[in-house]
């Protein structure tokens, strides 16, 4: 068993705290936990946080757009996870998470994560999968190594080297690392930002010119910092 710690009040290993501080960079805000791992006798859970890699969001105050983006970024970083209502069993509104290939998970855990990548919800009732399938697959170590494929150090890198070519092949190579820059650090992590800033906007009846400025004022500080490094390395 994994070594288990206390953060936030709640009892996770390492790996799952990683995995929630990576939901709330995507998300832009914090996250309220209404229960972690390690966590035997909730009956209402049937033993689904027994092990390692369980927690559950508390997301009964937010609109519907919000919950979207929390059960957007729990399923991008790794975690099997569905947003949980009233109408589904005596509970509130949560974003229920597994953290896929977590060594500690319960069996009843495991279970739900099957389900998960069978389309299923992992409840008692065995219904359709109502969330976003587009991450299924993904663990928390092929989004960490996803996240690494090019960084704004590694950008930075090869500029420098670019300086030291002729200045043919500096120019050729500075046209490639922009554009690997461009659509490399532009990440899905803004990508989902931005998808739920505009999403909200919609649902509280804004109008599609306040929802693209909604989308944009996300994705600007990236395409800003894009035309500055651009500038300065020539």
């Amino acid at each position: 068993m994994q070594q288990v710690i206390t953060w936030r009040g709640r009892r996770f290993n390492q790996r799952t705290i990683d995995m929630l501080q990576a939901v709330e960079r995507i998300c832009g805000f914090p996250l309220v936990l209404a229960q972690g791992s390690y966590n035997k006798g909730v009956t209402q859970s049937a033993g689904t946080h027994d092990g390692g890699g369980a927690v559950d969001i508390d997301v009964e105050a937010y609109s519907p757009a919000k919950r979207l983006i929390v059960v957007r970024a729990t399923r991008m970083v790794g975690f099997a996870s569905w947003l949980r209502t009233p109408a589904q069993g005596k509970w509130k509104h949560h974003v229920h998470c597994e953290a896929v290939g977590d060594p500690d998970l319960s069996p009843q855990a495991r279970t739900q994560v099957q389900a998960y990548e069978n389309g299923f919800n992992g409840l008692a009732s065995n219904g359709k999968d109502d969330g976003p399938r587009d991450w299924v697959g993904v663990t928390w170590e092929k989004y960490r190594a996803a996240q690494e494929e090019f960084t704004v150090s590694q950008f930075q890198d090869l500029i420098d080297e670019t300086k030291r070519q002729g200045d043919a092949t500096r120019q050729e190579v500075r046209r490639q690392a922009i554009w690997a820059m461009r659509y490399g650090v532009q990440t899905e992590d803004e990508r989902i930002r931005a998808d739920a800033a505009f999403d909200e906007v919609i649902e509280k009846g804004g109008t599609l010119k306040e929802a693209l400025a909604a989308l944009q004022a996300v994705m600007k500080p990236i395409a800003d910092d894009l035309e500055k490094r651009a500038k300065a390395n020539g």
